[in-house]
């Protein structure tokens, strides 16, 4: 089941109309529901995590049966294009030559403004006087699903120090694998649940095999660890 979401929005907001549309998806579906796999590619895998926070603080029966959450290039730290924008839209609006360069940068959409530092919950932005104040990060961490495996993969275009510059065009690595520099904030990734794949853009990262593959031998591994029950007896 594929679904799109409304980049005007906040994330959080989609995050919860996300978790409202699985709870009427699993109470409609013909035969009780097992396993939910969420995969979010970008802003997508902020949604999901929004809507797996929500789903379980509002007690929504689906969060009990989700048991792999994947992340493809998503900025959980941050998108480096968006902060860049803020930046300059913050200095174009100290002169008043300029001030009207940097309404027009404002202009885009709060959902967009969320990726500056991967923004899932409305903690993160409602207290904000200002919108497109200067590179302040409130973000705040989201915890997993206690019965759910998270993973990450995320792109370089090569090799090197201009593959971790560049990552795939728009998020880097260390953004998409909740790893920064120093002692900022981190996502609880477990070590052997991401993956780095180079000589990949952002939106090869939608339907490339090497994704595919790596999504189905982490839900197999996954499987096969499971303790088997013994056979039922008379």
């Amino acid at each position: 089941m594929a679904l799109r979401y409304n980049s005007g929005l906040r994330i959080s907001q989609n995050g919860r109309e996300l978790a409202r549309l699985l709870d009427d998806l699993v109470a409609g579906w013909p035969t009780p529901v097992e396993e939910i796999v969420l995969v979010g590619h970008s802003m997508g895998g902020l949604v999901v995590r929004s809507a797996c926070h929500y789903g379980e603080q509002d007690g929504r029966r689906w969060t009990n049966e989700v048991r792999h959450v994947f992340s493809l290039g998503s900025p959980h730290l941050g998108a480096d294009l968006e902060k860049g924008v803020n930046a300059l839209s913050w200095g174009f609006g100290r002169l008043p030559e300029t001030r009207a360069f940097a309404s027009l940068l404002n202009a885009r959409s709060v959902g967009i403004k969320d990726l500056r530092y991967g923004a899932c919950v409305d903690e993160d932005w409602c207290d904000c006087k200002d919108p497109d104040e200067f590179l302040n990060d409130r973000c705040t961490e989201v915890p997993f699903l206690p019965d759910a495996h998270y993973y990450f993969i995320g792109a370089a275009l090569t090799d090197g120090p201009v593959g971790l510059a560049l990552g795939d065009l728009l998020v880097r690595i260390p953004s998409a694998s909740g790893r920064g520099s120093g002692k900022g904030r981190s996502i609880p990734f477990e070590v052997d649940n991401g993956r780095e794949l180079t000589g990949l853009t952002h939106m090869d990262l939608l339907n490339h095999p090497a994704v595919y593959d790596q999504m189905r031998t982490w839900i197999t591994r996954t499987r096969a660890s499971r303790p088997q029950l013994p056979p039922a007896t008379a």
